[in-house]
């Protein structure tokens, strides 16, 4: 009998990026949540932008092309 990991389709480079930015996207709403330092949530919203541009480089089209405002 096969594991649902055996079964499912495999995680495409893009899906795996995609997680990493999802990350980011969360952390930044719990360290805003939490009334982090603001210095520190600039800094996690310039990585975000950061991440989205390559991202969309790197994988076009994968998803939305309009990164969230904040």
């Amino acid at each position: 009998m096969s594991t649902v990991e055996e079964s499912a389709p495999p995680y495409t480079n893009a899906n795996n990026y995609g997680a990493v930015l999802t990350g980011l996207f969360g952390l930044i709403d719990d360290a805003e949540l939490s009334r982090c330092d603001p210095a520190g949530i600039a800094l996690l919203r310039q990585a975000r932008d950061l991440f989205w541009v390559d991202f969309q480089r790197r994988h076009p089209g994968a998803w939305d092309p309009t990164p969230p405002v904040g």
